[in-house]
Formats: C-alpha cells, structure tokens, sequence
C-alpha cells in the first residue's frame, strides 16, 4: 500500500464495515482484485463521520457501477490505488478533503479510469491522478456538446493537482476540462504524461507552478494547451526528465494569450511542433502574422524571464507578442521556414533579448517592441526568411546594445528600419546575403553609438544607411560588400552601401573592399573620413553632398590621406560629376590650411566639368584654363600683359616702325619720330617733337597705353600710324594688342574679385 500496511478484503462480509476498520486501524484496504460496488463506496463515504482521519485507503479494486459523489461531503482523505473504475467518476460539487487515484503505468495491465467529473469540486489538499489511464468522453450540457475525459471547471483545490505518468486518452473530446479551476499549489504533469486531447485551462488561477516534464501532447485537432487569460503565480517549465532523459514534445498549438506568469517561463530540451496552417484557432484567438503557430500568447506577461534552451527544436512560430519582464533567451532551433518563427512585435521586454547560438529558420519579428536591456544576436543563423527577412526590427526601441557579431543570415536581411538604439550596433564578423534587396537596415534608424561593420563582415545585397543618425562612428574596416541584383528585375541604383542624407557624428572608418556595385554618400555628412581613395570608392559612386570636416588614418594606423593631387584622382575618377563633391574637397583643404591644393581641386573640378561641355562654352572654358586657370591663377594674365608690353615696345622700337608713326600738333602739322614733315609755303619745320608742339614717342609708354586700357599716358592719343599700307597694318595689329590687354586686364581684375569672395 503506502507503507503503513493493508488489510485484505473478505469478500463475504459488508465492504462498508471493514473499510471503516481499515480506516479506524489507519491501514489500507486491499482488494487483490476483487469487484467493489461503487454504490458501497459512496456509502462508506457517507459514514466517513465514523472513519479515523487517515481516511480511505482502496487496493487493487475493480469498482464497477458510478462512483457518485455528487454534493457530497466527505472530511477524510479518499485514496484508490491500483484501482479499476468500470464508469467516471463524480464529484460534482462535492467538499473532499483530498482524492488521489493512482496506477502503476508499468503494470501488464493498467489501471484505468472512464473519465472524472469534478466540476465545482471543493478539495482541501490535492488531486492526485497519477499513473492512471483516463480514457472516457464524458459529455456535459454547459459545455457546448463538446466532451472531455476530466472536468474541474470552477474547481477549487487547495493543494496540488499530479499527473505523473498519467495518460489521458479521448476517443473524440478534451483530455482535460478545467476553466476557472483555482489551484492554490503546482499543477504537475511529468515522468511519462500522455494526452490525445486538449487541455484547456482558459482563466485558471494557479498558485504555484505548471510542471510539463518529460510529457507528451499530440491532440488530434491540434490544441494542446489552451492557458489563455490564466494566472500563475510560480513558473511555467516544459522540460526534459533529468531522471529519464525523456523530451517534452507537444505537437499542438499552446494558447497564452493575457495570460500572467508570475514566475519564468522555461522551454528546455523540448520539442515543439505547429499543427497545419488553419487548424486549432479559436474564435477569441489574436490573428497571427503566420499559418503554423506552436505558441501564441499576445498579452502575456511573464515577470521572469523566458528561456528557450538547450537543444529545444521549434517547428512554428513562436508568438508571444508580450510583456516579458525579466526579457528573454532563445537556443536551440526555431524553424517555421519561409514563415514567422518568433513574433515579439509590439512586445515590452524588461530584461533585453538573448539569442545567441540560436537557430532560426524563419523570420523573427521585433516590429514596436521595447526592450530594456541588450539585444544579443552573436552567431546567431538564419535562413528560410519570410519575405526575405530575417530579422524585422522596424521602430524598435532598444536600450542597449544590438550585438550581431557572427550572425549568419541568409536569403533575408537585418531591418533596423526607424529604430531608436541607445547603444551600439555591432555586427562584426557578420554574413549576410540578400541579392537585390537590403541585408544590414538602418533606415531612419537612430544610434546613440558606433555602427561596427567590420572584421569579416561580408554582404552581399546592399547596407542601407539612408537618413540614418548615429552618434558615433561607422567602422567598415575589413568588410567585404558585394551588390547582387538577385532574381528580381533590376531597379534603381546598384550600389553596394546606401548612406543618403546619413548622419554619421562620431565619423566615418573604411578600409573596406566593395567587389561589385557602387556607395551612395548623397547628402550625408561626418565629423571626419578615413578612407584610402584609391581603393574604398567604386568608379559607380555617388558623393554629391556628401559633407566631411578632415581626413583620418584608415583604423588609426599610418596617416591620413591630405595630398590633394591623390584626392583630385579620387573624385576624378568617379563616372558621375557632381561638382558639390569637389568644392567641399576644397572647402576642408582651405580650411586645413593648404590654400594651393584647394586651388588645384577647383582648377580640377572646371577641367572635369569641361570634358562634359560642347561646343562654344567648351572653347571658352579652354581659353580661361590657358589663361588665368579658371580666375585661381590671377598673375597669369599680368604675365600676358607684360608679354604684350614688351612685344609693343619691340616693335616700336625698330626704325623701320617708327617710321610710320604719326602725330598733329594743334596747328595741323604732321610729325614724324624724325621731325616735322614740310608743308607747302611754310619756312623751317620744326625741329624734334615740334620743339615741344607734341609729345615725343616712346616705345614703352606708347606699349603701356596701347596694352592697358585702364592707364592713359597720352601716348596713344598722340601717336598714330600713317595711311600708308603698311601704317595700315601697323594700325591693326596694335588694335589686336589693345584688345588682348583689355582682355587680359578684364581676367585679371575679375579673378580678384572672384578670390575676395571665396575669402
């Protein structure tokens, strides 16, 4: 029995009697198999006013007929070991002090039970149906039609409730019943526990903890557990035995919608499996973002954390969408491919997330939750996305870091898209691949820290940092970034980085090799840029706006690139022209001190922005580059000045020219370089320059007034060449020579003018 002895039956004397004596003698009653009417229990519960409190004690009984015990109140315990029931049991509304029914489920013939009707019951201490097989339908009229194998409905226990080795087998309903139940201890179902149907323990208030261990569930419309709006003071544990080594395995869907958990919820060393898409959803269920769910709990609150451990294999979706106080721990493997396999969307979790190690085939959902604490995704696979992505984070608040170091993703990406991170984001050593579409997202994303894509980083899809904001650094030393077009048609830009209009405060750090496609910098701006120009910058990039304050060393080793000449091949051999890029090259050179270089980036820039033109503009712009270098090379025009100078005063300067100069005094009389020419009935000429009539020629002021417009030294105004034909030509050519020098004085004024205003 228990121990304490037993008492064997005689079958030819009252049953009442001798179990009150049993009783009395606080032994057992052992039947060795013999029938017991159960209409004699019933009635010896009635007497049990004249038992000892050791209460009854059955063996070994084959009790055929209804064991009865509706609104009965029996104050001693009841306890049938190895006992036989013939038809259910009932104790509707009855007030037990304790029942406990048990089998020895290795026996070559089990015991059995055709199903427990106990809605309402009041017991004081525990429920104990352990080892029993429990095989009945049993029908109510409150319950829709629908049967179950037990009924605790508004069941009130003030201990525990076992079902170690239990197995619950229904031909067609429920293996257990039991909304509103009240149970002030631990509901235990391990050691062996097998149930074909449902159980479903829609609001009930649990005061300790639900044990699953080394149990099996495999009902066959695909509901196993049904704890929707519960109340669990302790914890809630699905695992493995440690003293058999059996798994817990339910293939069903487990229901935890509003449901509380005071405690943890611990998954170790199980195996979970969805049913089909469609099957086991209840009218009052949340929708869910996917077909095959294993967990549903929207609403769920758990004030500990939650852990998935060990080598438990998920086949489904995970979806608490929930409070998670003490946050959560991921391992093993969660597969639902090509489908969601964790939603945590809109979820609150206090304690950050831990999946590191884990396997994932699916995508896992983090869209609007919060968590308070580090999300840890280090070496993390995934692969089998849904709508290829594998981790979609979009508005996630994190208060933490983001750890990705290692992770492996493929066929999806790592969609940050408007998150707001207070740490870092770390995906050192990552591996992402989604040809055609994003891989790592930071789209509008803000980061209080750095963003370190580095190490062994590999991509191959496009990192996409548009509008993002990141207080620190972006560190891309290593990374390898491949653009993919994928199996879609192609669209937009096939560039490999995508930074338009980023925020980068802390800095940008490349040293990064972009095997194919380009990087988008449009609009973005940083503190500094580290790069090596002649290698991080595809020919197919785009740095039009692209805003930095100075260069730095690649990861701080060696120095930073300043050469001007390295950095005009660097935006020159860029295929598209934008001349913002270049100007602000400058812009940071000037302001770093080297005024040249700035100079020779701007020369630089117009001779790019002349191989574009055609035409008159082209010849125009060739012309300013010969002369005065786009206005940055002033003296160049006084060179030509002094040039025409010295070609005029030459000139002059030969006899032969001189000759054909001419000047009139105010008498009409026409001067030579040699003296007066004769006139007709007049005496003498005048002797050199008119003794003083005009000024006398001189080559050099003569070139001066001639090539400066802007100075009159009274020479051209004086002097002229004959109307012979070769003062003709000599006339043309020092008007082509005042041309030049108006042209050459014009440069020259307005590149100073240029220089004062960039000054």
């Amino acid at each position: 029995m228990d121990g304490s002895g037993g008492v064997s039956l005689r079958p030819d004397e009252p049953f009442v009697p001798q179990l009150l004596a049993a009783s009395r003698a606080r032994r057992g009653l052992d039947c060795a198999g013999a029938d017991v009417d159960a209409a004699d229990v019933r009635a010896a519960c009635l007497a049990a006013g004249e038992a000892d409190p050791f209460g009854f004690r059955l063996a070994g009984a084959r009790i055929t007929g209804r064991l009865d015990l509706r609104t009965c109140a029996v104050p001693i315990p009841l306890r049938f070991t190895s006992c036989t029931f013939t038809e259910p049991v009932t104790v509707q509304g009855a007030e037990l002090h304790e029942l406990v029914i048990t089998g020895d489920p290795a026996a070559a013939r089990p015991a059995t039970l055709p199903g427990l009707l106990a809605s309402g019951v009041r017991i004081m201490r525990d429920l104990v149906l352990t080892g029993m097989t429990i095989d009945g339908d049993i029908a109510t009229p409150t319950a829709g039609g629908r049967p179950a194998s037990i009924w605790l409905s508004d069941a009130d226990i003030g201990g525990s409730v076992a079902l170690t080795g239990t197995r619950i087998l229904p031909p067609t309903g429920r293996a257990l019943h039991a909304e509103r139940v009240r149970i002030a201890g631990n509901l235990r179902m391990t050691r062996g526990f097998r149930a074909t149907g449902e159980l479903r323990l829609l609001a009930m208030r649990l005061g300790g903890s639900l044990d699953v261990m080394d149990a099996r569930f495999s009902p066959a419309d695909g509901r196993a557990i049904d704890l929707a709006e519960a109340s669990i003071g302790g914890s809630v544990f699905l695992l493995d035995s440690a003293r058999t080594g059996g798994r817990c395995r339910v293939h069903g869907r487990i229901e935890l919608s509003h449901t509380t958990i005071q405690g943890a919820l611990v998954i170790r060393n199980a195996d979970l499996t969805a049913p089909p898409p469609g099957s086991s959803v209840r009218s009052y269920s949340v929708a869910a973002h996917t077909g095959r769910a294993v967990l549903v709990a929207p609403r769920l609150t758990v004030h500990g954390t939650v852990r998935i451990e060990g080598d438990t294999v998920v086949r489904g979706a995970l979806l608490p969408g929930a409070q998670l106080d003490g946050g959560i721990h991921l391992a093993g493997a969660l597969w639902n491919p090509r489908d969601t396999a964790v939603d945590l969307s809109q979820a609150r979790l206090g304690g950050g997330l831990d999946g590191r190690d884990a396997s994932v085939e699916g995508t896992v959902l983090l869209d609007s939750a919060r968590i308070d604490g580090p999300l840890r995704l280090d070496r993390t696979s995934f692969a089998e996305p849904h709508d290829r992505r594998c981790l979609s984070a979009v508005n996630l608040t994190v208060t933490g870091d983001v750890q990705l170091r290692g992770v492996s993703a493929l066929g999806g990406s790592l969609a940050f898209r408007g998150a707001a991170i207070t740490g870092v984001v770390d995906a050192e050593d990552a591996f992402v691949t989604n040809p055609g579409g994003p891989t790592v997202s930071l789209h509008m994303a803000q980061v209080t820290g750095n963003v370190r894509l580095c190490g062994r980083f590999r991509s191959v899809g496009r990192v996409v940092l548009n509008r993002a904001v990141i207080g620190g650094r972006l560190r891309a030393d290593g990374a390898t970034l491949t653009w993919s077009p994928g199996a879609e048609p192609p669209g937009g830009r096939a560039t490999a980085v995508d930074a338009v209009s980023a925020v980068i405060r802390g800095g940008v750090n490349l040293g990064w090799h972009v095997t194919s496609g380009g990087v988008d910098f449009t609009g973005a701006s940083t503190a500094y840029l580290a790069d090596r120009p002649d290698q991080d910058w595809p020919a197919d990039s785009y740095l039009g706006g692209f805003a930095y304050e100075r260069f730095e060393a690649v990861a701080w080793h060696g120095e930073a690139v300043w050469d001007a000449d390295a950095r005009i091949a660097w935006l020159d051999r860029m295929t598209r022209y934008d001349p913002r890029a270049w100007e602000h090259l400058a812009a940071v050179l000037r302001t770093a001190g080297d005024v040249d270089g700035a100079d020779t980036v701007l020369v630089a820039q117009r001779r790019r922005a002349r191989r574009l033109r055609t035409g008159r503009r082209r010849l125009v712009d060739l012309l300013q580059d010969v002369t005065v270098r786009y206005g940055f090379r002033p003296q160049r025009a006084l060179y030509l000045l002094v040039a025409l100078i010295a070609a005029v005063t030459a000139g002059l300067s030969v006899p032969g020219v001189q000759a054909q100069m001419r000047a009139t005094d105010q008498n009409a009389l026409v001067f030579t370089t040699a003296g007066a020419r004769p006139l007709p009935d007049e005496h003498e000429p005048p002797g050199d320059c008119g003794n003083g009539k005009v000024r006398c020629l001189s080559p050099f002021f003569y070139a001066v007034d001639t090539v400066v417009p802007l100075i009159d030294l009274h020479q051209r105004s004086t002097w002229y060449p004959g109307s012979e034909r070769d003062g003709v030509l000599l006339e043309w050519l020092l008007n082509l020579c005042t041309i030049l020098g108006w042209i050459a004085s014009t440069v020259f004024a307005v590149s100073f003018t240029r220089l004062g205003r960039a000054a």
